[in-house]
């Protein structure tokens, strides 16, 4: 699923605020709580003999005292950063712009159109050059803001994908997205515990002649005093550790 949901990340940054209940933080979106001023999450991948691979990366994702995403930092296993990304708020805390830079050069950015009730109207994508290279419509969003469904089309108008997610409250409980031909490309299960957090997740990808299926359950090893988790193992159907995920929290002061 991870691939999927950073092929959407911009999408999914789309928050259709509401100024007056601010259901739509992306506190409330990641299911954090208190008030969160910078989460860094560091994630170690295994191999099939246990050892730790090379893979392995630190992302960092910096929150202003409103509780909304600023600044988005990926790093290798080396420290050196490969996603450096910049969120734009308007003053009614809807995303205005999503920026992706590499070495101080532009590689991807989106600029969203908000009508005058907060409400998303679509999107529009740029590649390097900052040539408008697809546009998004028939935005739908929840409660929490989460525009969960939508469609891509390229500039000629035809259709590049679609996404249609699904959620529990502000929590991602799964979906499934299409290519141009409308194939499946993403389905995909998600279960949750009492906290809103992912215990389980069942979901298959389509690529070209490449499908890919995966049974995963996630297990949380501890939590701080505000209720985060602070470290998350990951296992395949076989019951193999894979992944495990340490995160460090810096609140605002109260």
């Amino acid at each position: 699923m991870k691939k999927m949901i950073i092929a959407l990340l911009a999408v999914s940054l789309i928050a259709c605020n509401s100024t007056q209940t601010r259901k739509n933080t992306d506190i409330i979106q990641q299911n954090l709580k208190g008030k969160v001023q910078t989460l860094e999450e560091r994630t170690t991948n295994f191999d099939s003999t246990g050892k730790a691979k090379s893979d392995s990366a630190i992302n960092i994702s910096d929150f202003n005292a409103e509780g909304y995403i600023t600044t988005y930092t990926s790093k290798d296993s080396s420290g050196k950063i490969t996603v450096n990304q910049t969120i734009a708020h308007n003053a009614d805390g809807t995303t205005s712009e999503v920026k992706n830079t590499k070495d101080g050069k532009q590689t991807f950015r989106v600029t969203i159109d908000v009508d005058k009730n907060g409400n998303y109207t679509g999107a529009k994508t740029y590649d390097s050059t900052n040539k408008q290279d697809s546009y998004y419509t028939d935005f739908k969003t929840n409660e929490y803001g989460i525009t969960y469904a939508g469609k891509q089309h390229f500039m000629n108008g035809k259709l590049k994908n679609t996404f249609d997610m699904k959620y529990e409250g502000p929590n991602f409980v799964g979906g499934t997205a299409t290519d141009s031909t409308g194939k499946i490309s993403y389905q995909g299960t998600v279960k949750l515990n009492e906290k809103g957090d992912a215990i389980e997740e069942h979901y298959t990808t389509h690529e070209k002649d490449s499908t890919i299926t995966k049974n995963l359950t996630y297990k949380y090893d501890s939590y701080d005093d505000k209720g985060n988790w602070t470290q998350r193992t990951t296992s395949d159907d076989k019951g193999k550790q894979i992944t495990i995920v340490k995160r460090i929290f810096a609140y605002y002061k109260d």
